[in-house]
Protein backbone atom coordinates (compact mmCIF):
# COMPACT_ATOMS: atom_id res chain seq x y z
CA UNK A 1 0.00 0.00 0.00
CA UNK A 2 3.04 2.26 -0.41
CA UNK A 3 2.34 5.49 -2.24
CA UNK A 4 -1.35 5.54 -1.39
CA UNK A 5 -2.99 8.35 0.57
CA UNK A 6 -4.25 7.82 4.15
CA UNK A 7 -7.80 8.33 2.93
CA UNK A 8 -7.39 5.54 0.36
CA UNK A 9 -5.97 3.22 3.02
CA UNK A 10 -8.89 3.94 5.34
CA UNK A 11 -11.33 3.29 2.50
CA UNK A 12 -9.62 -0.02 1.72
CA UNK A 13 -9.76 -1.11 5.35
CA UNK A 14 -13.44 -0.17 5.61
CA UNK A 15 -14.20 -2.08 2.41
CA UNK A 16 -12.36 -5.16 3.72
CA UNK A 17 -14.21 -5.01 7.05
CA UNK A 18 -17.58 -4.73 5.27
CA UNK A 19 -16.72 -7.65 2.98
CA UNK A 20 -15.60 -9.74 5.97
CA UNK A 21 -18.77 -9.01 7.93
CA UNK A 22 -20.92 -9.65 4.85
CA UNK A 23 -19.32 -13.09 4.51
CA UNK A 24 -18.73 -14.23 8.07
CA UNK A 25 -21.70 -12.80 10.00
CA UNK A 26 -24.42 -14.92 8.28
CA UNK A 27 -22.31 -18.06 8.72
CA UNK A 28 -21.77 -17.29 12.41
CA UNK A 29 -25.45 -16.50 12.96
CA UNK A 30 -26.51 -19.84 11.46
CA UNK A 31 -23.89 -21.62 13.59
CA UNK A 32 -25.23 -19.80 16.67
CA UNK A 33 -28.74 -21.04 15.88
CA UNK A 34 -27.43 -24.61 15.71
CA UNK A 35 -26.35 -24.45 19.36
CA UNK A 36 -29.54 -22.84 20.68
CA UNK A 37 -32.99 -24.15 21.56
CA UNK A 38 -36.10 -22.89 19.79
CA UNK A 39 -36.92 -20.69 22.78
CA UNK A 40 -33.47 -19.08 22.77
CA UNK A 41 -33.67 -18.45 19.03
CA UNK A 42 -36.99 -16.62 19.55
CA UNK A 43 -35.52 -14.19 22.09
CA UNK A 44 -35.66 -10.48 21.20
CA UNK A 45 -33.31 -8.75 21.03
CA UNK A 46 -31.31 -11.80 19.99
CA UNK A 47 -28.18 -12.52 22.06
CA UNK A 48 -24.82 -12.28 20.31
CA UNK A 49 -23.73 -15.64 21.74
CA UNK A 50 -25.77 -18.76 22.60
CA UNK A 51 -26.95 -18.39 26.24
CA UNK A 52 -26.56 -22.12 26.94
CA UNK A 53 -24.74 -23.75 23.99
CA UNK A 54 -25.59 -27.38 23.38
CA UNK A 55 -25.05 -29.70 20.37
CA UNK A 56 -28.51 -31.27 20.49
CA UNK A 57 -29.44 -30.21 16.96
CA UNK A 58 -26.46 -32.09 15.52
CA UNK A 59 -27.43 -35.22 17.47
CA UNK A 60 -30.98 -34.84 16.21
CA UNK A 61 -30.18 -34.58 12.50
CA UNK A 62 -28.06 -37.74 12.78
CA UNK A 63 -30.98 -39.61 14.35
CA UNK A 64 -29.95 -39.61 18.02
CA UNK A 65 -31.85 -38.24 21.02
CA UNK A 66 -30.18 -35.61 23.21
CA UNK A 67 -30.97 -34.73 26.82
CA UNK A 68 -30.96 -30.99 27.43
CA UNK A 69 -29.67 -29.36 30.62
CA UNK A 70 -33.30 -28.59 31.54
CA UNK A 71 -34.04 -32.32 31.67
CA UNK A 72 -36.08 -32.39 28.45
CA UNK A 73 -35.07 -34.77 25.70
CA UNK A 74 -34.60 -33.55 22.15
CA UNK A 75 -35.94 -36.30 19.90
CA UNK A 76 -34.32 -37.38 16.63
CA UNK A 77 -35.33 -35.28 13.66
CA UNK A 78 -37.91 -36.68 11.28
CA UNK A 79 -35.58 -35.58 8.49
CA UNK A 80 -32.55 -37.49 9.86
CA UNK A 81 -32.92 -40.41 7.44
CA UNK A 82 -32.97 -38.04 4.48
CA UNK A 83 -29.98 -36.11 5.88
CA UNK A 84 -27.90 -39.28 6.24
CA UNK A 85 -28.91 -40.44 2.76
CA UNK A 86 -28.12 -37.00 1.37
CA UNK A 87 -24.71 -36.95 3.01
CA UNK A 88 -23.81 -40.33 1.55
CA UNK A 89 -25.21 -39.59 -1.90
CA UNK A 90 -23.63 -36.13 -2.12
CA UNK A 91 -20.25 -37.65 -1.34
CA UNK A 92 -20.71 -40.37 -3.97
CA UNK A 93 -21.85 -37.89 -6.63
CA UNK A 94 -19.11 -35.37 -5.80
CA UNK A 95 -16.28 -37.95 -5.92
CA UNK A 96 -17.45 -39.59 -9.17
CA UNK A 97 -18.18 -36.27 -10.90
CA UNK A 98 -14.79 -34.87 -9.85
CA UNK A 99 -12.93 -37.94 -11.14
CA UNK A 100 -14.74 -38.02 -14.50
CA UNK A 101 -14.39 -34.24 -14.90
CA UNK A 102 -10.61 -34.39 -14.45
CA UNK A 103 -10.23 -37.36 -16.79
CA UNK A 104 -12.08 -35.46 -19.53
CA UNK A 105 -11.07 -31.88 -18.85
CA UNK A 106 -7.30 -32.03 -18.25
CA UNK A 107 -6.38 -33.30 -21.76
CA UNK A 108 -9.19 -31.27 -23.34
CA UNK A 109 -8.05 -28.01 -21.77
CA UNK A 110 -4.44 -28.76 -22.69
CA UNK A 111 -5.34 -29.26 -26.34
CA UNK A 112 -7.32 -26.01 -26.45
CA UNK A 113 -4.57 -24.10 -24.68
CA UNK A 114 -1.39 -25.36 -26.36
CA UNK A 115 -2.37 -26.58 -29.83
CA UNK A 116 -3.64 -24.79 -32.91
CA UNK A 117 -6.26 -26.54 -35.03
CA UNK A 118 -9.17 -25.71 -37.31
CA UNK A 119 -12.40 -24.39 -35.76
CA UNK A 120 -10.66 -23.97 -32.40
CA UNK A 121 -12.30 -20.61 -31.68
CA UNK A 122 -15.72 -21.93 -32.67
CA UNK A 123 -15.36 -24.81 -30.24
CA UNK A 124 -14.20 -22.40 -27.55
CA UNK A 125 -17.33 -20.36 -28.17
CA UNK A 126 -19.41 -23.50 -27.69
CA UNK A 127 -17.65 -24.14 -24.35
CA UNK A 128 -18.31 -20.54 -23.31
CA UNK A 129 -22.00 -20.85 -24.19
CA UNK A 130 -22.22 -24.03 -22.12
CA UNK A 131 -20.59 -22.22 -19.19
CA UNK A 132 -22.89 -19.21 -19.41
CA UNK A 133 -26.15 -21.17 -19.75
CA UNK A 134 -28.05 -21.34 -16.42
CA UNK A 135 -28.97 -24.87 -15.28
CA UNK A 136 -32.67 -24.01 -15.16
CA UNK A 137 -32.65 -23.45 -18.93
CA UNK A 138 -32.06 -27.18 -19.53
CA UNK A 139 -34.03 -28.52 -16.58
CA UNK A 140 -37.25 -29.34 -18.44
CA UNK A 141 -35.51 -31.02 -21.43
CA UNK A 142 -33.40 -33.14 -19.07
CA UNK A 143 -36.43 -34.11 -17.02
CA UNK A 144 -38.42 -35.12 -20.10
CA UNK A 145 -35.47 -37.15 -21.39
CA UNK A 146 -34.88 -38.80 -18.02
CA UNK A 147 -38.52 -39.85 -17.76
CA UNK A 148 -38.13 -41.68 -21.09
CA UNK A 149 -34.81 -43.25 -20.02
CA UNK A 150 -35.98 -44.10 -16.48
CA UNK A 151 -33.18 -42.03 -14.93
CA UNK A 152 -35.34 -39.92 -12.60
CA UNK A 153 -34.58 -40.62 -8.90
CA UNK A 154 -31.21 -42.22 -9.71
CA UNK A 155 -27.66 -41.22 -8.85
CA UNK A 156 -26.59 -42.09 -12.39
CA UNK A 157 -28.91 -39.49 -13.86
CA UNK A 158 -27.77 -36.85 -11.38
CA UNK A 159 -24.10 -37.59 -12.10
CA UNK A 160 -24.64 -37.23 -15.85
CA UNK A 161 -26.49 -33.93 -15.55
CA UNK A 162 -23.94 -32.53 -13.09
CA UNK A 163 -21.16 -33.30 -15.56
CA UNK A 164 -22.84 -30.95 -18.03
CA UNK A 165 -22.06 -28.17 -15.52
CA UNK A 166 -18.59 -29.11 -14.32
CA UNK A 167 -16.94 -30.11 -17.61
CA UNK A 168 -17.51 -26.80 -19.51
CA UNK A 169 -16.69 -24.60 -16.51
CA UNK A 170 -13.52 -26.41 -15.44
CA UNK A 171 -12.40 -26.66 -19.07
CA UNK A 172 -12.71 -22.90 -19.50
CA UNK A 173 -10.79 -22.31 -16.30
CA UNK A 174 -7.95 -24.74 -17.06
CA UNK A 175 -7.44 -23.43 -20.61
CA UNK A 176 -6.22 -20.15 -19.19
CA UNK A 177 -4.04 -21.95 -16.66
CA UNK A 178 -2.36 -24.23 -19.22
CA UNK A 179 -1.74 -21.26 -21.51
CA UNK A 180 0.38 -19.64 -18.85
CA UNK A 181 2.68 -22.62 -18.24
CA UNK A 182 6.26 -22.46 -19.63
CA UNK A 183 6.56 -23.54 -23.29
CA UNK A 184 8.56 -26.72 -22.68
CA UNK A 185 6.95 -28.94 -25.33
CA UNK A 186 9.46 -28.04 -28.05
CA UNK A 187 12.38 -28.93 -25.81
CA UNK A 188 10.73 -32.21 -24.91
CA UNK A 189 10.16 -33.04 -28.58
CA UNK A 190 13.83 -32.29 -29.32
CA UNK A 191 14.75 -34.83 -26.63
CA UNK A 192 12.64 -37.41 -28.47
CA UNK A 193 9.55 -37.42 -26.25
CA UNK A 194 6.18 -38.00 -27.90
CA UNK A 195 3.40 -35.47 -27.51
CA UNK A 196 1.43 -37.85 -25.24
CA UNK A 197 4.49 -38.54 -23.06
CA UNK A 198 5.21 -34.81 -22.83
CA UNK A 199 1.66 -34.14 -21.70
CA UNK A 200 1.49 -36.98 -19.18
CA UNK A 201 4.98 -36.79 -17.67
CA UNK A 202 5.83 -33.09 -17.97
CA UNK A 203 2.79 -30.85 -18.41
CA UNK A 204 0.48 -32.60 -15.91
CA UNK A 205 3.05 -32.52 -13.06
CA UNK A 206 3.88 -28.94 -14.01
CA UNK A 207 0.22 -27.98 -13.73
CA UNK A 208 -0.65 -30.02 -10.64
CA UNK A 209 -1.55 -26.89 -8.64
CA UNK A 210 -4.13 -25.76 -11.19
CA UNK A 211 -5.43 -29.31 -11.58
CA UNK A 212 -5.89 -29.54 -7.79
CA UNK A 213 -7.92 -26.33 -7.85
CA UNK A 214 -9.94 -27.65 -10.79
CA UNK A 215 -10.69 -30.81 -8.81
CA UNK A 216 -11.81 -28.66 -5.88
CA UNK A 217 -14.11 -26.59 -8.05
CA UNK A 218 -15.64 -29.69 -9.64
CA UNK A 219 -16.21 -31.12 -6.16
CA UNK A 220 -17.82 -27.89 -4.95
CA UNK A 221 -20.12 -27.64 -7.97
CA UNK A 222 -21.31 -31.24 -7.58
CA UNK A 223 -21.58 -31.07 -3.77
CA UNK A 224 -23.64 -27.86 -3.86
CA UNK A 225 -25.80 -28.68 -6.90
CA UNK A 226 -29.41 -27.98 -5.98
CA UNK A 227 -31.57 -27.12 -9.01
CA UNK A 228 -31.32 -30.49 -10.76
CA UNK A 229 -31.26 -32.43 -7.46
CA UNK A 230 -34.44 -30.76 -6.21
CA UNK A 231 -36.37 -31.82 -9.30
CA UNK A 232 -34.74 -35.15 -10.17
CA UNK A 233 -34.06 -36.92 -6.85
CA UNK A 234 -35.95 -35.19 -3.99
CA UNK A 235 -37.82 -37.65 -1.78
CA UNK A 236 -36.07 -40.71 -3.22
CA UNK A 237 -33.20 -42.90 -2.04
CA UNK A 238 -30.94 -40.87 -4.36
CA UNK A 239 -31.57 -37.56 -2.57
CA UNK A 240 -28.51 -35.35 -2.05
CA UNK A 241 -27.70 -33.17 0.94
CA UNK A 242 -28.86 -29.77 -0.46
CA UNK A 243 -32.24 -31.26 -1.41
CA UNK A 244 -32.52 -33.04 1.95
CA UNK A 245 -31.76 -29.84 3.87
CA UNK A 246 -34.52 -28.03 2.01
CA UNK A 247 -36.94 -30.61 3.41
CA UNK A 248 -36.81 -28.81 6.77
CA UNK A 249 -38.70 -25.92 5.16
CA UNK A 250 -41.78 -28.14 4.77
CA UNK A 251 -41.88 -29.45 8.35
CA UNK A 252 -42.76 -27.93 11.72
CA UNK A 253 -40.30 -25.09 12.37
CA UNK A 254 -37.08 -26.45 13.90
CA UNK A 255 -34.59 -23.68 13.13
CA UNK A 256 -31.78 -25.24 15.18
CA UNK A 257 -31.94 -28.47 13.17
CA UNK A 258 -32.11 -26.54 9.92
CA UNK A 259 -29.05 -24.51 10.99
CA UNK A 260 -27.13 -27.65 11.98
CA UNK A 261 -27.87 -29.34 8.66
CA UNK A 262 -26.85 -26.20 6.76
CA UNK A 263 -23.52 -26.18 8.56
CA UNK A 264 -23.12 -29.86 7.79
CA UNK A 265 -23.44 -29.01 4.10
CA UNK A 266 -21.12 -25.99 4.35
CA UNK A 267 -18.28 -27.64 6.28
CA UNK A 268 -16.75 -29.88 3.53
CA UNK A 269 -16.50 -27.01 0.97
CA UNK A 270 -15.02 -24.77 3.67
CA UNK A 271 -12.35 -27.34 4.55
CA UNK A 272 -11.61 -27.97 0.88
CA UNK A 273 -11.07 -24.26 0.18
CA UNK A 274 -8.91 -23.97 3.31
CA UNK A 275 -6.54 -26.73 2.20
CA UNK A 276 -6.46 -25.55 -1.43
CA UNK A 277 -5.95 -21.85 -0.67
CA UNK A 278 -2.22 -22.07 -1.44
CA UNK A 279 -2.87 -23.46 -4.92
CA UNK A 280 -5.72 -21.00 -5.51
CA UNK A 281 -3.34 -18.11 -4.75
CA UNK A 282 -0.73 -19.54 -7.12
CA UNK A 283 -3.11 -19.82 -10.08
CA UNK A 284 -2.40 -17.25 -12.77
CA UNK A 285 -5.12 -17.28 -15.38
CA UNK A 286 -5.00 -15.57 -18.75
CA UNK A 287 -7.57 -15.03 -21.47
CA UNK A 288 -8.48 -18.50 -22.89
CA UNK A 289 -9.16 -17.06 -26.37
CA UNK A 290 -5.93 -15.10 -26.59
Amino acid sequence: MMGTSPLARIGLVVALVIALLWTVLPLYWVLKFAFETSGEIALFPPPLFPPHPQPGAFYSIFGFPYKLASGNTLLPSGQSHQILLGLRNSLIVAVIVTAITLIVVVPLAYVFARLEFRHRNKLLTAVLLAVSSPPVSTLIPFYALYVQLDLVNTLTGLIIVTLTITIPFVTWMLIGFFRNLPPVERLARIDGFSRVYTFARIMVPLGRGGIAVAAGIAFLFSWNEYVYAQVLVTGSEAVTLPAAVSGFLFQDPEPSQLAASMWLSVLPPFLLCFFLQKHIGEMNLVDPVR
